[in-house]
């Protein structure tokens, strides 16, 4: 998931709990409208093609998706609606912003803590459900106040880094990565008590059968040339992984498990030397 770049659709329909719950790899059955969720969808393979926070209000979910895949998902959902139960629309009027928990004054702090979701006339926000302490996530209705103090890009990502939050559009490969090497099991998108949904049995294998050989670790540049976005991590001259997302100083990799027990530091091509976090 992008952090701000995002658009807003609105699905309504007979059944959409049910719906939803068969495509989705979080569980529906914690979503209310009090609580969002984070979740994912899956090819039938199990591997990842998008992600997306849902929201409920009365009888229609919201869903914040990345803006440059948005018509591709409202067209991956309406696969699956066989019967045309489900009608999508985009939300133009809607305007993302975020908001590290620092920058939140203590007045909204006490009204987010009594409501999951705070709604007012012109906004409404909530806890990004997939760390308790990485953002809240404001949505406009009309144009964003001025009197908010929204934090800055930088901010955001040195939050996420650290808190091993993959960005979706940089970290992930569409229809190749397995969200359990990128640390969706542990950001909230993954139920493994709902039952089945497209591209279940795989992503449970790798769970329950000890398969998954790579993780996402937060790393931090030691010296050298900053690695570029999927070039080559090794350790004594074999390859045990690949530089993801940065800022400044710090970044993401994927890195082999059993290279990720070892404390020594990690190289590139660039004569990078990396630490892992």
């Amino acid at each position: 998931m992008n952090n701000t770049d995002t658009k807003i659709i609105k699905v309504h329909g007979r059944n959409i709990d049910n719906f939803f719950q068969n495509i989705i790899t979080n569980d529906i059955k914690n979503l209310n409208t009090e609580k969002p969720l984070y979740t994912a969808m899956l090819s039938p393979q199990g591997k990842y093609l998008y992600d997306f926070f849902i929201l409920k209000e009365k009888n229609f979910f919201l869903l914040e998706v990345n803006a440059n895949t948005v018509n591709s998902l409202i067209d991956e959902i309406k696969r699956y609606d066989i019967r045309k139960d489900i009608s999508i629309e985009l939300q133009e009027k809607f305007h993302t912003k975020v908001m590290i928990k620092e920058n939140l004054t203590r007045d909204y702090q006490k009204k987010i803590n009594k409501n999951k979701v705070y709604r007012e006339e012109s906004f409404l926000f909530f806890h990004d459900p997939r760390s308790k302490d990485f953002l809240y996530r404001f949505w406009f209705y009309k144009k964003p106040s001025n009197l908010l103090n929204f934090s800055s890009d930088a901010e955001v990502e040195k939050k996420r880094i650290l808190n091993i939050i993959p960005n979706s559009e940089l970290d992930l490969i569409y229809n190749k990565s397995f969200i359990l090497n990128y640390n969706f099991e542990n950001i909230n998108a993954l139920s493994f008590n709902k039952g089945c949904y497209i591209g279940q049995e795989n992503t449970a294998r790798q769970k329950f059968r000890g398969t998954q050989k790579y993780s996402l670790k937060s790393i931090k540049i030691i010296s050298g040339n900053v690695p570029d976005l999927n070039e080559d991590i090794f350790y004594k001259k074999v390859k045990v992984g690949t530089m993801k997302s940065r800022h400044n100083d710090i970044g993401l990799c994927l890195i082999r498990k059993d290279a990720a027990k070892n404390s020594a530091n990690l190289k590139t091509d660039k004569n990078c030397i990396l630490k892992i976090l």
